[in-house]
């Protein structure tokens, strides 16, 4: 295989891999539409029946077998309305896994409550449901499960410990548009399922988020809740003829956002059908390698969204390179891998309490302070998987076989040189 790219020898590939975001004739055909019109605002909830937006919730909500699929401005706002739908305040505890995107716990911190973090199984890098248990206490309200990297979580577990201790559940499904685990999809086993459409995402509009639930009076919630907590309205009110309840601010979505996402949409189960057939013979390949391991859970009833194509190394294997070390061979020899999190969510400033000060009232920033949770939530783990995770993106598993093929002849290279990498 030669000398390692990274040490002056020639690459495995020069080839670029597929980019993203991309659009084609579908998105057009949707934009168009809107500039040849004039509706380019959803209406004053955001729900007209007339509207893109209202589309695209009927089309989402089909794919994911919801009842209700509410879009908004991003997926942080949609954790953050979601919460508010379900009642979740000031002083709450909410449990989240302390590997994943940090807004998963910022958007607690948002609503006034607290994040109390869990650890991760090794096998899924999603909450554990073993680990939530102990986190429980007498303030504890909910619990967002993350389906990181499009892996639904083991969330029959995790339901039965919410059932017991009556916590509502609020899925974390940026990652796993279109995943599915027991014949359910995701963000249809807890209350809620929030779901992102930023511009790295397997459908997406550059920003975007959305609900999905399916109890009616929760719907209604956020649908009021997104546009100024205006309750009680019906598609096609006047501004006049609508009274604001609740604080709460503009979250809707625009009918350009919303034509990008339905054309998107159109192309999913094309391009879904590309990632699992590379992913299935990238892991076959990877599985050769010593010290390699694809990080999933493989049963009949789990389809992953493939995100985040996750790898985890034995360090041992690889001569302790940490993931920055191996992912520049890696990107020496033209292959796009990066790290993964390099620290769990709590060593983030921002949960240091004189980071929150102003933000939240003296009663919750005294009970953060307090809270052996932030301080030392002993999630191992997550400590662990920081150390030894590698990612590639989902278009990445858009390319060809060749391209499947020279990722792990990459990797080859790489652990049968990599002492090369002192």
């Amino acid at each position: 295989m030669g000398k390692l790219a990274f040490c002056g020898g020639d690459p495995v590939r020069k080839d670029p891999f597929p980019e993203w975001p991309r659009a084609g004739k579908e998105e057009k055909a949707w934009l168009e539409k809107v500039l040849s019109g004039n509706r380019w605002f959803a209406g004053l909830q955001g729900d007209d029946p007339e509207a893109l937006g209202t589309l695209f919730g009927e089309r989402f909500a089909r794919l994911h077998g919801a009842k209700f699929a509410l879009p908004v401005a991003n997926g942080s706002v949609a954790i953050d309305v979601a919460l508010r739908a379900g009642g979740i305040g000031t002083g709450d505890e909410v449990i989240v896994p302390a590997y994943t995107f940090i807004s998963t716990a910022t958007s607690v911190l948002m609503v006034g409550a607290v994040p109390v973090f869990a650890d991760i199984e090794p096998e899924t890098y999603c909450l554990n449901p073993l680990d939530i248990e102990h986190r429980i206490t007498e303030k504890t309200r909910a619990i967002i499960p993350v389906h990181l990297g499009g892996q639904v979580a083991d969330m029959a577990s995790i339901m039965r410990v919410a059932k017991e201790h009556g916590l509502l559940v609020v899925e974390d499904c940026a990652q796993a548009i279109n995943s599915a685990r027991d014949g359910k999809k995701a963000g249809n086993w807890g209350k809620m399922g929030t779901f992102s459409f930023q511009s790295n995402k397997t459908v997406t509009c550059g920003e975007g988020g959305l609900i999905m639930t399916n109890d009616q009076s929760l719907a209604e919630k956020v649908t009021a809740l997104r546009a100024f907590g205006r309750f009680g309205s019906r598609p096609g009110a006047r501004s006049s003829d609508l009274t604001c309840e609740r604080l709460s601010s503009n979250y809707r979505l625009s009918e350009f956002q919303a034509a990008v996402l339905l054309g998107q949409l159109e192309r999913l189960p094309q391009e879904d059908n590309v990632r699992q057939t590379n992913a299935e013979r990238l892991t076959k390949a990877i599985h050769q390698i010593p010290g390699l391991k694809h990080i999933r859970v493989y049963e009949p009833s789990i389809r992953h969204g493939y995100y985040y194509y996750l790898v985890r190394y034995e360090p041992a294997s690889f001569n302790h390179a940490d993931p920055e070390k191996l992912c520049a061979a890696l990107n020496a020899e033209g292959i796009p891998f990066v790290p993964g999190d390099r620290q769990p969510l709590y060593r983030h400033p921002v949960f240091k309490p004189e980071n929150l000060a102003g933000s939240l009232c003296p009663e919750v920033l005294e009970q953060i302070r307090h809270s052996k949770n932030l301080q030392n939530p002993e999630c191992p783990v997550s400590e662990e998987a920081c150390n030894c995770t590698l990612l590639l993106r989902h278009q990445v598993l858009l390319g060809n076989e060749k391209d499947m093929d020279d990722i792990a002849e990459a990797f080859w290279k790489v652990h049968k040189n990599i002492d090369e990498l002192g």
